[in-house]
Formats: C-alpha cells, sequence, structure tokens
C-alpha cells in the first residue's frame, strides 16, 4: 500500500468514528434532557410548587452542555483530521494524531484505528505527508 492509500484509510476511518460517536452523543443528550424534564414536571406535579421545574431544567441544560464539551472533545479532533488528511491539508499528520490518541480507548475498532493511525503518523511516509503530497489532495 501506498501513503496516499494510508491516508485515505485514515480520512475515511476518522470521519466515521467522528459521525458514529457524534450521533450517540446526540442522542444521549436527547435522552438526558427528556429524563431531567420529566423529573421537573413530576417534582412539579407531586409537590404542587412550580419552582420545582426549575431542577429539572436545570439538570437539562447541564446535560445539553456536558454533551457539547464531550463532542468538542471527542469528536471535533476525527472530524478536523479526516477532513484536513482528505483534502492535503497544513497539520493533517498533528490532528491525525490527536485523533488516533482519543480513538485509543475506544475498544476494539477505535483502538485498531488509533493503532494504525499511530503506526502511520510516525513511518517516513506519514512524517512527510505534505511533502509528497504536492497535490494537496487524498482523492482523486
Amino acid at each position: 500500500m501506498t501513503g496516499t492509500d494510508h491516508r485515505t484509510i485514515l480520512a475515511i476511518g476518522y470521519a466515521t468514528f467522528a459521525a458514529i460517536i457524534g450521533f450517540t452523543y446526540v442522542l444521549l443528550m436527547l435522552i438526558s434532557l427528556g429524563v431531567f424534564i420529566t423529573l421537573g414536571i413530576t417534582f412539579t406535579k407531586e409537590t404542587g410548587d412550580a419552582n420545582q421545574a426549575g431542577i429539572g431544567l436545570l439538570g437539562g441544560a447541564f446535560a445539553v452542555i456536558f454533551y457539547c464539551v464531550l463532542a468538542v472533545i471527542f469528536v471535533l479532533p476525527p472530524v478536523l483530521a479526516g477532513w484536513k488528511i482528505w483534502k492535503g491539508k497544513p497539520r493533517a499528520r498533528m490532528w491525525g494524531m490527536i485523533a488516533a490518541i482519543l480513538l485509543l480507548p475506544v475498544f476494539p475498532l477505535g483502538t485498531a484505528l488509533g493503532v494504525y493511525g499511530l503506526w502511520f503518523w510516525s513511518t517516513p511516509e506519514g512524517r512527510n505527508f505534505r511533502l509528497e503530497n504536492p497535490s494537496h489532495s487524498v482523492a482523486r
């Protein structure tokens, strides 16, 4: 396999994992939001105090913020890595290594892609990503 093949596999792999993890976070965020709002409504009905609804709204807001922060930490780097690798942009190697490290704990496929990414970015082909890619594009 050539360096272009490795880069294409990594770009598609990073983008796929970003989509899967992002979709999971959106689902978890919606479920958590629903649970907290239901909790607030239930507290309000049981106690008769409208102020109890604030607990549900506060918990829902916290859940949304929590999953957005997780998305920035765990979804944004693979998205940037996939896009920069695919287009042959500067700093693709840096984002590729960050994404590979973040995917290592996602057993078993994330671990495989993370190890593959770390292996590729440490080879001479990976270190010379911009030098051997004058067209600045992986996809032709």
